[in-house]
């Protein structure tokens, strides 16, 4: 995967998030998967990074939504 491309899924996973998170600031979303990212930024092989940044967004951003 080329940086661009995974650029491109990083930004379609925060659209996702912002969607399925309605409630929640952009810049909220923003952070979340900024910290997650980050995380993965050893990692060799980029494959699957966006779907592990979105996984691990998605747990991080339904932590704070009061139940």
């Amino acid at each position: 995967m080329t940086p661009a491309e995974e650029e491109r899924q990083i930004n379609q996973v925060k659209a996702h998030l912002a969607a399925a998170f309605p409630a929640t600031t952009t810049n909220v979303v923003d952070a979340a998967v900024a910290e997650a990212y980050h995380r993965f930024d050893p990692a060799h092989v980029r494959d699957f990074v966006p779907l592990l940044v979105e996984r691990r967004a998605k747990r991080s951003l339904a932590s704070q939504v009061p139940a």
